[in-house]
Protein backbone atom coordinates (compact mmCIF):
# COMPACT_ATOMS: atom_id res chain seq x y z
CA UNK A 1 0.00 0.00 0.00
CA UNK A 2 1.81 3.13 -1.23
CA UNK A 3 0.99 6.81 -1.64
CA UNK A 4 2.65 7.92 -4.90
CA UNK A 5 1.59 11.55 -4.52
CA UNK A 6 2.66 11.74 -0.87
CA UNK A 7 5.84 10.97 1.05
CA UNK A 8 5.57 8.43 3.84
CA UNK A 9 7.25 8.93 7.21
CA UNK A 10 7.23 7.42 10.70
CA UNK A 11 6.48 9.36 13.86
CA UNK A 12 9.95 8.55 15.21
CA UNK A 13 11.36 10.96 12.60
CA UNK A 14 9.66 13.98 14.21
CA UNK A 15 9.93 15.91 17.44
CA UNK A 16 6.93 16.11 19.81
CA UNK A 17 6.41 19.71 18.68
CA UNK A 18 6.29 18.64 15.02
CA UNK A 19 3.89 15.79 15.82
CA UNK A 20 1.65 18.20 17.71
CA UNK A 21 1.71 20.49 14.67
CA UNK A 22 0.80 17.55 12.42
CA UNK A 23 -2.16 16.76 14.69
CA UNK A 24 -3.35 20.37 14.63
CA UNK A 25 -3.13 20.54 10.83
CA UNK A 26 -4.79 17.20 10.12
CA UNK A 27 -7.59 17.66 12.67
CA UNK A 28 -8.56 21.11 11.36
CA UNK A 29 -12.36 21.32 11.11
CA UNK A 30 -12.81 18.16 13.19
CA UNK A 31 -16.04 17.55 15.09
CA UNK A 32 -14.22 18.63 18.27
CA UNK A 33 -11.85 21.60 18.30
CA UNK A 34 -8.54 21.17 20.07
CA UNK A 35 -4.98 22.43 19.87
CA UNK A 36 -1.95 20.50 21.08
CA UNK A 37 1.53 21.69 21.97
CA UNK A 38 4.56 19.45 22.49
CA UNK A 39 3.92 18.91 26.21
CA UNK A 40 0.25 18.04 25.69
CA UNK A 41 1.16 15.63 22.90
CA UNK A 42 3.72 13.86 25.08
CA UNK A 43 1.41 13.63 28.07
CA UNK A 44 -1.46 12.20 26.09
CA UNK A 45 0.07 9.82 23.58
CA UNK A 46 3.17 8.53 25.38
CA UNK A 47 0.86 7.55 28.23
CA UNK A 48 -1.34 5.61 25.81
CA UNK A 49 1.49 3.37 24.62
CA UNK A 50 2.43 5.21 21.41
CA UNK A 51 4.59 3.18 19.02
CA UNK A 52 6.46 5.82 17.02
CA UNK A 53 7.86 3.25 14.57
CA UNK A 54 4.41 1.89 13.63
CA UNK A 55 2.79 5.35 13.47
CA UNK A 56 2.54 6.78 9.94
CA UNK A 57 2.78 10.41 8.83
CA UNK A 58 2.08 11.46 5.23
CA UNK A 59 3.38 14.70 3.77
CA UNK A 60 2.94 16.63 0.53
CA UNK A 61 6.21 18.47 0.14
CA UNK A 62 6.70 20.21 3.48
CA UNK A 63 2.99 20.12 4.39
CA UNK A 64 1.40 17.49 6.63
CA UNK A 65 -1.28 15.54 4.74
CA UNK A 66 -2.32 12.76 7.14
CA UNK A 67 -1.45 11.17 10.46
CA UNK A 68 -2.19 7.77 11.98
CA UNK A 69 -0.81 7.20 15.47
CA UNK A 70 -0.58 3.58 16.62
CA UNK A 71 -0.44 2.48 20.25
CA UNK A 72 0.34 -1.12 21.19
CA UNK A 73 -0.20 -3.53 24.07
CA UNK A 74 0.80 -7.14 23.58
CA UNK A 75 -0.85 -8.47 20.43
CA UNK A 76 -3.28 -5.54 20.18
CA UNK A 77 -2.75 -2.40 18.11
CA UNK A 78 -4.89 0.66 18.65
CA UNK A 79 -5.46 3.60 16.33
CA UNK A 80 -4.84 6.32 18.91
CA UNK A 81 -5.50 9.13 16.40
CA UNK A 82 -6.16 9.27 12.68
CA UNK A 83 -6.91 12.34 10.58
CA UNK A 84 -6.52 13.75 7.08
CA UNK A 85 -5.69 17.39 6.40
CA UNK A 86 -8.64 19.26 4.79
CA UNK A 87 -7.15 19.55 1.28
CA UNK A 88 -6.55 15.78 1.11
CA UNK A 89 -9.95 14.59 2.34
CA UNK A 90 -12.43 12.67 0.19
CA UNK A 91 -9.62 11.35 -2.02
CA UNK A 92 -9.32 7.84 -0.55
CA UNK A 93 -6.26 8.69 1.56
CA UNK A 94 -7.96 7.67 4.80
CA UNK A 95 -8.95 4.23 3.52
CA UNK A 96 -5.49 3.56 2.09
CA UNK A 97 -3.84 4.69 5.31
CA UNK A 98 -6.08 2.46 7.43
CA UNK A 99 -5.47 -0.54 5.16
CA UNK A 100 -1.74 0.11 5.45
CA UNK A 101 -1.64 0.10 9.26
CA UNK A 102 -3.92 -2.97 9.35
CA UNK A 103 -1.62 -4.85 6.95
CA UNK A 104 1.42 -3.87 9.02
CA UNK A 105 -0.26 -5.02 12.24
CA UNK A 106 -0.92 -8.41 10.67
CA UNK A 107 2.68 -8.60 9.44
CA UNK A 108 4.10 -8.10 12.92
CA UNK A 109 1.80 -10.77 14.37
CA UNK A 110 -0.82 -8.66 16.12
CA UNK A 111 -4.20 -10.32 16.61
CA UNK A 112 -6.49 -7.34 17.18
CA UNK A 113 -6.92 -3.76 15.97
CA UNK A 114 -9.08 -1.42 18.08
CA UNK A 115 -10.00 2.24 18.12
CA UNK A 116 -12.54 4.71 19.46
CA UNK A 117 -14.52 6.98 17.17
CA UNK A 118 -16.86 9.81 18.11
CA UNK A 119 -20.47 8.72 17.67
CA UNK A 120 -21.36 12.14 16.25
CA UNK A 121 -18.88 11.68 13.37
CA UNK A 122 -20.66 9.46 10.78
CA UNK A 123 -18.01 9.87 8.02
CA UNK A 124 -15.29 8.49 10.31
CA UNK A 125 -17.51 5.59 11.37
CA UNK A 126 -18.19 4.78 7.70
CA UNK A 127 -14.45 4.87 6.95
CA UNK A 128 -13.65 2.37 9.70
CA UNK A 129 -16.55 0.11 8.79
CA UNK A 130 -15.31 0.23 5.19
CA UNK A 131 -12.02 -1.42 6.20
CA UNK A 132 -13.81 -4.14 8.17
CA UNK A 133 -13.99 -2.75 11.69
CA UNK A 134 -17.13 -3.39 13.75
CA UNK A 135 -18.69 -1.53 16.66
CA UNK A 136 -18.25 -3.42 19.92
CA UNK A 137 -19.77 -1.05 22.49
CA UNK A 138 -20.78 2.53 23.10
CA UNK A 139 -18.59 4.65 25.35
CA UNK A 140 -19.71 7.65 27.37
CA UNK A 141 -18.26 10.35 29.58
CA UNK A 142 -19.75 11.77 32.76
CA UNK A 143 -19.49 15.04 34.64
CA UNK A 144 -20.48 16.18 38.11
CA UNK A 145 -20.54 19.92 38.58
CA UNK A 146 -18.58 21.45 41.50
CA UNK A 147 -20.17 20.62 44.84
CA UNK A 148 -19.26 20.65 48.51
CA UNK A 149 -19.12 16.88 48.98
CA UNK A 150 -18.69 15.11 52.30
CA UNK A 151 -15.19 14.79 53.75
CA UNK A 152 -13.85 11.37 54.74
CA UNK A 153 -10.52 9.88 55.76
CA UNK A 154 -8.95 9.67 52.32
CA UNK A 155 -5.38 8.43 52.30
CA UNK A 156 -2.91 9.29 49.51
CA UNK A 157 -1.22 6.11 48.30
CA UNK A 158 1.14 5.15 45.52
CA UNK A 159 -0.77 5.18 42.21
CA UNK A 160 0.95 1.91 41.32
CA UNK A 161 -0.68 0.28 44.35
CA UNK A 162 -4.10 1.34 43.07
CA UNK A 163 -3.32 -0.09 39.65
CA UNK A 164 -2.27 -3.43 41.17
CA UNK A 165 -5.48 -3.54 43.19
CA UNK A 166 -7.54 -2.73 40.09
CA UNK A 167 -5.92 -5.60 38.18
CA UNK A 168 -6.99 -7.97 40.96
CA UNK A 169 -10.45 -6.58 41.66
CA UNK A 170 -11.85 -5.37 38.30
CA UNK A 171 -12.73 -6.88 34.90
CA UNK A 172 -9.90 -7.12 32.38
CA UNK A 173 -11.98 -6.13 29.33
CA UNK A 174 -12.00 -2.41 30.12
CA UNK A 175 -11.47 0.11 27.30
CA UNK A 176 -7.91 1.14 26.53
CA UNK A 177 -7.89 4.28 28.71
CA UNK A 178 -8.87 2.34 31.83
CA UNK A 179 -6.74 -0.77 31.42
CA UNK A 180 -4.11 -1.34 34.09
CA UNK A 181 -1.45 -1.47 31.35
CA UNK A 182 -2.40 2.04 30.18
CA UNK A 183 -2.75 3.49 33.66
CA UNK A 184 0.76 2.27 34.47
CA UNK A 185 2.06 4.63 31.77
CA UNK A 186 0.16 7.55 33.33
CA UNK A 187 1.51 7.22 36.89
CA UNK A 188 3.72 10.27 36.52
CA UNK A 189 0.70 12.58 36.67
CA UNK A 190 -1.81 10.49 38.65
CA UNK A 191 -2.75 10.69 42.32
CA UNK A 192 -3.88 7.58 44.17
CA UNK A 193 -6.40 7.50 47.02
CA UNK A 194 -7.70 4.82 49.35
CA UNK A 195 -10.71 4.91 51.64
CA UNK A 196 -10.23 2.42 54.45
CA UNK A 197 -8.39 0.07 52.09
CA UNK A 198 -11.82 -0.80 50.68
CA UNK A 199 -12.33 1.74 47.89
CA UNK A 200 -9.73 3.24 45.56
CA UNK A 201 -9.40 6.02 43.01
CA UNK A 202 -6.88 7.39 40.57
CA UNK A 203 -7.27 10.99 39.50
CA UNK A 204 -5.41 13.71 37.69
CA UNK A 205 -5.89 17.34 38.65
CA UNK A 206 -4.28 19.48 35.94
CA UNK A 207 -4.62 23.26 36.20
CA UNK A 208 -8.16 24.27 35.33
CA UNK A 209 -11.68 23.51 36.39
CA UNK A 210 -11.75 19.70 36.21
CA UNK A 211 -10.57 16.69 38.14
CA UNK A 212 -10.38 13.62 35.92
CA UNK A 213 -11.27 10.26 37.49
CA UNK A 214 -9.30 7.49 35.77
CA UNK A 215 -10.42 4.63 37.95
CA UNK A 216 -12.72 4.21 40.92
CA UNK A 217 -13.60 0.84 42.41
CA UNK A 218 -14.35 -1.07 45.60
CA UNK A 219 -12.93 -4.42 46.61
CA UNK A 220 -15.18 -7.31 45.59
CA UNK A 221 -16.06 -8.26 49.15
CA UNK A 222 -17.02 -4.71 50.11
CA UNK A 223 -19.29 -3.70 47.25
CA UNK A 224 -22.82 -2.37 47.77
CA UNK A 225 -21.80 -1.06 51.19
CA UNK A 226 -21.55 2.62 50.31
CA UNK A 227 -17.76 2.78 50.03
CA UNK A 228 -17.82 3.99 46.43
CA UNK A 229 -20.31 6.75 47.24
CA UNK A 230 -18.21 7.89 50.20
CA UNK A 231 -15.11 7.98 48.03
CA UNK A 232 -16.76 10.16 45.36
CA UNK A 233 -18.12 12.53 48.00
CA UNK A 234 -14.67 12.72 49.60
CA UNK A 235 -13.11 13.65 46.26
CA UNK A 236 -15.76 16.33 45.79
CA UNK A 237 -14.94 17.67 49.27
CA UNK A 238 -11.24 17.69 48.42
CA UNK A 239 -11.90 19.69 45.22
CA UNK A 240 -15.06 21.69 45.98
CA UNK A 241 -14.44 24.22 43.21
CA UNK A 242 -13.87 21.71 40.42
CA UNK A 243 -16.07 19.43 38.36
CA UNK A 244 -15.43 15.70 38.60
CA UNK A 245 -15.28 14.10 35.13
CA UNK A 246 -14.44 10.82 33.45
CA UNK A 247 -12.88 10.48 30.01
CA UNK A 248 -15.36 9.69 27.24
CA UNK A 249 -14.33 6.03 27.21
CA UNK A 250 -16.50 4.46 29.91
CA UNK A 251 -18.82 1.69 28.62
CA UNK A 252 -22.31 3.16 28.81
CA UNK A 253 -23.65 0.07 30.61
CA UNK A 254 -20.83 -0.10 33.17
CA UNK A 255 -22.22 1.92 36.09
CA UNK A 256 -24.68 4.59 34.90
CA UNK A 257 -27.07 4.19 37.84
CA UNK A 258 -24.23 4.62 40.35
CA UNK A 259 -22.97 7.75 38.62
CA UNK A 260 -26.43 9.25 38.14
CA UNK A 261 -27.27 8.72 41.81
CA UNK A 262 -24.12 10.66 42.70
CA UNK A 263 -25.03 13.66 40.56
CA UNK A 264 -23.09 12.83 37.40
CA UNK A 265 -24.65 13.48 33.99
CA UNK A 266 -23.59 12.02 30.65
CA UNK A 267 -21.78 14.58 28.48
CA UNK A 268 -22.96 15.41 24.96
CA UNK A 269 -20.08 13.70 23.12
CA UNK A 270 -19.95 9.89 23.05
CA UNK A 271 -17.89 7.27 21.23
CA UNK A 272 -18.04 3.82 19.75
CA UNK A 273 -15.30 1.32 20.44
CA UNK A 274 -14.56 -0.57 17.23
CA UNK A 275 -12.47 -3.70 16.66
CA UNK A 276 -11.08 -5.89 13.92
CA UNK A 277 -9.77 -9.41 14.35
CA UNK A 278 -6.59 -9.62 12.28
Amino acid sequence: MTFPELSEHRAIEFTPAQLADAMNVCFEGYVMTFTLDAAAFERRFRSEGLDTISSVILKSGDAFAAICLIARQGWTSRVAAMAIAPSFRRQGVGQRLMNKVIDEARSRGDKHMVLEVIEQNPPAIALYEGVGMCKTRRLAGYRREPSVGLAADLVRIDPSAVIRAQAAECPSDLPWDFKAETLTLKVGFLKGFSLGDEAFALISDPPGQRVIIWTLFTRKGSRRSGHGRKLVEALAALYPDRALVTSVTLPDDYCPEFLTALGFAEVSISQFEMALEL
